[in-house]
């Protein structure tokens, strides 16, 4: 038999297995199987892909099950279905052992929101799910993905301002010294403590409602929460104060809501294309090359945001400070638009010579 004969048995194969099996899951993996053939064979996978017809696929996104995460999971299925209608896209949550939701203490001590990143993570690689959703600024920065895995898409930024959440009536500067407002980040808990010396910062768990209904208790006398994540889940009446960046530098990839996937799936990285916002897309690369020069990570207090100018050249807004807020190193710069990992590594550079290691060292 000759190749052009061996190709079309192939196809021909995958073809009669599918109608006599009627399922889509064993047609995707007699699939990949003859895809690794196809290669070996010396063609394309993709090329291959194209001869094969059509077929529905049930995509299954791992998500934690949270308000949030249900929101923004559900904006990434509209937009996929918008893309590919042929699809079903469906939500997989991923329920941890209980460990972390039940744990008191500091967050950061046993992994942080790390942690819940990498339980969506190990969906993907052990078959339980395609892909999964994350608030970008949760992923972490300071390390490669794990093998195999990549990150193809992020949907537009949204508004990348930190919010105040206080009871009816009330605004963070009309606080008394000495009332406690709760936050989880060390980067806001330092800009706060430079910008609000007297007020008292105290650690505040929980999903954005929680934290929410803990001020209204009488927990604390507010919280610091990302104004995006407020507007997602229908809470942005509760806002009583919006921080420019001038006041409070956001978390890098604050606003950012991205799909994280397997770089072995190219039918999936296709349709993640179709809906990735291209300018967040080289934002998110600058701050994040920034992050990793750094060795900083969501519990180091890093701040910044690349944003796109007039002319379309990106900039990087950044700044270092101690945990507590009594010292601050910052840094901007601007380059062309396909320079986002080179201004990154230039803005931390900058940062280090002004002393970052030091300060970063003492988180």
């Amino acid at each position: 038999m000759g190749m052009a004969d061996g190709k079309e048995a192939e196809l021909s194969e995958v073809k009669n297995l599918t109608e006599m099996n009627g399922c889509l899951d064993d047609f995707w993996a007699v699939r990949h199987e003859k895809v690794v053939a196809w290669r070996v064979w010396g063609y394309e996978a993709e090329s291959f892909t194209e001869r094969l017809p059509q077929m529905a696929r049930t995509f299954r996104i791992a998500t934690r099950k949270s308000k949030m995460a249900m929101a923004q999971t559900n904006r990434i299925i509209g937009l996929l279905k918008a893309v590919a209608p042929e699809h079903d896209f469906v939500a997989h949550e991923v329920v941890s052992d209980g460990c972390y939701e039940r744990f008191k203490g500091d967050l950061q001590t046993i992994g942080g929101k790390g942690a819940f990143v990498k339980a969506l993570e190990h969906a993907m690689l052990t078959g339980e799910a395609d892909m999964a959703m994350h608030s970008l600024k949760d992923v972490p920065g300071d390390v490669p993905l794990p093998e195999g895995l990549c990150l193809p898409c992020v949907l537009q930024r949204d508004d990348l301002r930190d919010a105040a959440v206080c009871r009816t009536g009330e605004s963070l500067v009309s606080l008394k010294p000495g009332s406690k407002v709760g936050t989880s980040s060390v980067r806001r808990a330092a800009q706060l403590k430079m910008n609000f010396p007297h007020l008292e910062i105290v650690p505040l768990r929980g999903n954005a409602d929680t934290r929410v209904a803990k001020v209204d208790s009488g927990e604390v006398d507010a919280a610091i929460l990302a104004l995006a994540g407020l507007r997602r889940i229908g809470l942005e009446g509760r806002v009583c104060d919006v921080f420019e960046p001038d006041v409070m530098l956001p978390a890098i990839g604050q606003g950012v809501v991205c799909v994280e996937a397997r770089d072995d799936d190219p039918e999936l990285l296709a349709l993640l294309a179709k809906i990735n916002h291209p300018d967040t897309m080289a934002c998110i690369t600058a701050e994040r090359a920034m992050l990793m020069k750094l060795q900083g990570n969501c519990h180091t207090p890093i701040a910044g945001y690349c944003e796109i100018t007039g002319n379309r050249n990106l900039r990087l807004i950044a700044m270092v400070s101690s945990v507590d807020g009594t010292e601050a190193l910052r840094a901007r710069h601007k380059m062309t638009y396909d320079e986002a990992v080179q201004l990154g590594e230039t803005v931390a550079d900058e940062l280090l010579a002004q002393g970052a290691a030091r300060l970063l060292g003492n988180a």
